[in-house]
């Protein structure tokens, strides 16, 4: 394949990314496709260069509709749907007994289908453990972030746990949930999701509900008195992590290093106190870290020493 075929198909995926959300069909050929390092990079300039257009219009761009290509995949994307067929009869004649386990290590991303069609896109170090019942579809977000991809399903809502919280999809639809320290932040794609408390007064009740282009913020702890925090966002922003994106908003450098030590098995580590609790908002593409690590020290002022078992960020000395 040539190089401007690699740009053509990044721009046709870029496109449809932006225009709606996905099918699970679809996204089971995106995640195929984009396993290429080379198709990777490609959509990953593809972004760039659309945020660098966005900064100097001060809008995002108008999108010129064009139908996406569909690429007929190889003989191991067969075989995974074939995998993904058997998981899928496993479950039918085996509802109450079926239970699996997902996880990533570092820098690792995965899909994968689950046995009741559903797509649970898993970012870096994460872990979800998941049961299909005759009744409902459980699914445990124990660490990490994920995006679920939800086959619709009125006879069995499709729930996850997450921390003190269950996260409730009635019908089909596409969120995200993450799980720091065990505070949780669901974020809706397409469709609707009701948040419910484990555990507290209002244990088992309705909180919220949360549409496309909402976002909602979840203590640690479901006693705490705290109002959630409710965010309007880009439905195409909330699982930009898929492509190695990340964004950070009003916090410390501390936090942005500690999630970005997920992405790169070499650590990052931050010398001066000062400068670890310094409140910072930043876009980083995390794919390459060298690259990471020139833009973190050119937007703090600051140095990269290199040391035996991390990189660390000291204050420039003025």
């Amino acid at each position: 394949m040539t190089r401007s075929d690699e740009r053509r198909e990044a721009a046709d995926w870029f496109a449809k990314q932006k225009r709606a959300v996905m099918s699970v069909e679809e996204r089971g050929d995106f995640d195929a496709w984009r396993q290429n390092p080379r198709n990777l990079a490609a959509l990953n300039a593809m972004h760039e260069l659309w945020g660098e257009m966005a900064a100097l219009k001060g809008a995002e761009p108008a999108l010129e509709a064009r139908p996406l290509r569909r690429r007929v995949l190889g003989g191991a994307a067969v075989a995974a749907s074939i995998a993904i067929g058997g998981l899928a009869a496993f479950a039918t004649f085996q509802p109450l007994a079926f239970a699996q386990t997902e996880q990533t290590a570092i820098g690792e991303q995965r899909a994968r289908t689950l046995p009741d069609g559903s797509v649970a896109s898993l970012n870096v170090v994460t872990r979800i453990d998941y049961r299909m019942h005759g009744d409902r579809r459980d699914v445990r977000l124990r660490e990490g972030q994920a995006l679920f991809v939800v086959r619709d399903d009125k006879n069995r809502p499709f729930l996850v746990h997450s921390g003190d919280y269950e996260i409730r999809a009635a019908g089909g639809g596409a969120f995200d949930v993450r799980l720091r320290d065990g505070a949780a932040e669901v974020s809706v794609q397409d469709g609707a999701v009701q948040v419910i408390p484990t555990r507290g007064k209002d244990a088992g009740h309705v909180i919220a509900t949360l549409a496309a282009g909402r976002r909602l913020r979840l203590a640690a702890d479901a006693l705490d008195a705290t109002p959630p925090k409710t965010e309007i966002v880009s439905p195409q922003s909330v699982a930009e992590w898929r492509l190695r994106t990340v964004t950070y908003r009003d916090v410390t450098v501390a936090e942005a290093v500690e999630d970005l030590n997920r992405f790169f098995p070499r650590a990052i580590e931050v010398a001066d106190p000062a400068l670890a609790w310094r409140r910072v908002t930043l876009r980083l593409q995390a794919a390459d870290r060298e690259e990471v690590l020139r833009t973190l020290s050119a937007l703090l002022g600051a140095q990269v020493e290199r040391r035996e078992r991390a990189d660390v960020l000291t204050v420039s000395a003025s």
